[in-house]
């Protein structure tokens, strides 16, 4: 007999479709082992943390037991994340003391399709232990913040209910941040000019440029100046037509944050429901993992979009290989999120689980595309009452070739004009623009997780949950699509970085990142990085009880 645990049971329907008999099909739901929610459950002397089996889980477990007394072989097919891996390794532990001779097989599924199953299968491993260590290491950290702090901060403040985190404090900082440079943010003015002319054929907008930029100025009685200096001599003659070709590049596949943002944009989805489809999506084997910092594409998936796209849109669609530049932040675990089956184009699943389907599709097939090219001409007027290196411009823009913009329509207004130099046109009107500054924008829930990454803060499991926990403090608010701070958020805030400064640090959140996956590296070790958080934490604690 041979046993095939996974974490949700839409995945079992799946992978019965597929798998037929072959095995008998577990789910976990989540985690059986984890630390006590009513004290620490870390020796804060040896480190050691106190996982239990949790209360819920019982009735799996003795489920499981009956089975692993018998069974040859289990396949340990948990998510391939370093939250899988705790899974699995505490299954392991578990069915190890039943049936020490069971043999163990760990396997990532990153898509669940025939040929998905059969590599995986394929490639089993064992347990990394490695990533096990960077999972409780994480793990520890979190605790040891979050409960060590969050005390001190229901005490200071007598309110019930505050807490401390990670990466929670840091993202609430960036947003109090963004709110302060917006109420200090004061605008400037700047003005610029337009000028209509015309001829027999055309009536057109130009703008005044000095050199090869729009002439703006903060003083509007220059540009005033100007718009009397043109309607003094109002003959214009075109002197010069520049032209070239402009490429515009195809998006890359999606990844996890790209897939928030994007889903954000077009969809209207917040974090947590884009990621609940996503994983459906996932479940039912329509898409890859997809919890991913990666934008790779395998050499498979990169046969079965070219077949499609020139099947569909011709050879001269095919795109490329390009030269992706990750950040220096990534994992690169698996691929980047894209269908399993790019030639499926409809799925029987709910209407916003097939929109978020096709965007990933779209992103995806669009990713493997030709560039778009256009024609973009510009006409320089020019006459002699102008001083040196002014002229007025008018840039025409004409799509000659679609590219990934036929799968991927972005509206651009084309404004195509064929000129010939040496033409006269006659000046009818001067327009003044005014050109107001603006304080930078709030974070929405896309932008702030787009952040948090660029920053080396955070991964991709954790994103969708850190903005509830926030709300759930009323630290921030929503307002329209915007993070807000509300004024118990700005409070805890500057008490944090005045208190805790390293945990509110973002060099120091990206280092202990970056720890995480020293130890994934076998170049460091749980107890070197817990103890070097505690003692920095603990001179804090002390410092403030001093006080």
């Amino acid at each position: 007999m041979r046993l095939f645990i996974v974490e949700s049971p839409t995945k079992i329907k799946t992978l019965k479709k597929i798998l037929k008999n072959q095995f008998i099909f577990k789910a976990t739901l989540g985690h059986i082992k984890d630390l006590p929610k009513e004290r620490l459950g870390i020796n804060l002397d040896t480190f050691s943390p106190s996982f239990y089996y949790l209360p819920k889980k019982r009735k799996l477990l003795s489920q499981l037991k009956k089975y692993i007394l018998n069974a040859k072989e289990v396949y340990l097919a948990t998510d391939p994340d370093r939250e899988g891996e705790a899974i699995a390794y505490h299954l392991y532990e578990y069915f190890s003391k039943i049936n020490p001779h069971i043999k163990f097989k760990r396997i990532d599924l990153t898509e669940i399709t025939p040929n998905g199953i059969k590599i995986a299968i394929r490639s089993f491993r064992k347990i990394n232990l490695n990533l096990y260590q960077s999972w409780l290491t994480r793990r520890v950290i979190d605790r040891i913040i979050g409960y060590l702090i969050s005390p001190y901060l229901c005490k200071t403040f007598k309110q019930y209910g505050l807490s401390s985190g990670r990466v929670q404090s840091v993202a609430l900082k960036l947003i109090v941040e963004r709110e302060k440079e917006i109420e200090s943010f004061s605008p400037k003015t700047n003005y610029s000019l337009e000028v209509l002319i015309e001829n027999k054929e055309f009536r057109i907008w130009t703008e005044l440029y000095f050199k090869n930029k729009i002439f703006t100025t903060n003083k509007k009685e220059e540009i005033m100046t100007w718009c009397k200096k043109i309607l003094y001599k109002p003959t214009f003659i075109l002197k010069d037509i520049r032209e070239k070709i402009e490429t515009k590049i195809p998006p890359y596949p999606l990844k996890t944050t790209t897939l928030i943002e994007a889903s954000q944009k077009f969809l209207g989805l917040d974090p947590e429901k884009t990621m609940k489809y996503a994983q459906t999506l996932y479940e039912n084997g329509y898409i890859t993992y997809m919890r991913t910092d990666s934008i790779r594409v395998s050499e498979y998936a990169k046969d079965m979009v070219r077949e499609f796209i020139k099947n569909y849109f011709g050879e001269e669609f095919i795109g490329k290989e390009r030269k992706i530049i990750q950040t220096r932040f990534i994992e690169d675990a698996h691929e980047c999120i894209r269908p399993t089956d790019v030639f499926k184009e409809d799925i029987p699943l709910s209407s916003k689980e097939r929109a978020l389907y096709q965007l990933i599709r779209i992103y995806f097939i669009a990713s493997q595309m030709s560039p778009a090219k256009y024609s973009v001409r510009t006409y320089i007027f020019n006459n002699e009452n102008l001083e040196k290196d002014f002229n007025l411009v008018f840039i025409s823009k004409k799509l000659i070739f679609e590219g990934f913009l036929k799968i991927f329509p972005k509206k651009e207004k084309e404004n195509f004009l064929d000129l010939k130099i040496k033409k006269i046109f006659k000046v009818l009107d001067c327009n003044i623009k005014i050109h107001v500054s603006k304080p930078p924008s709030r974070y929405t829930p896309a932008t702030l997780i787009k952040k948090l990454e660029s920053m080396g803060i955070g991964r991709p499991s954790t994103y969708a949950n850190l903005l509830n926990i926030l709300y759930k403090r009323k630290y921030i608010e929503k307002e329209n699509f915007y993070l807000k701070p509300t004024l118990l958020g700005i409070k805890i805030c500057n008490f944090l970085i005045n208190k805790f400064p390293k945990f509110l640090d973002y060099k120091f959140t990206a280092k202990m990142e970056k720890d995480l996956e020293k130890i994934v590296e076998n170049k460091k070790t749980y107890e070197e990085i817990i103890s070097f958080i505690y003692e920095i934490l603990k001179n804090y604690l002390e410092k403030s009880e001093a006080l």
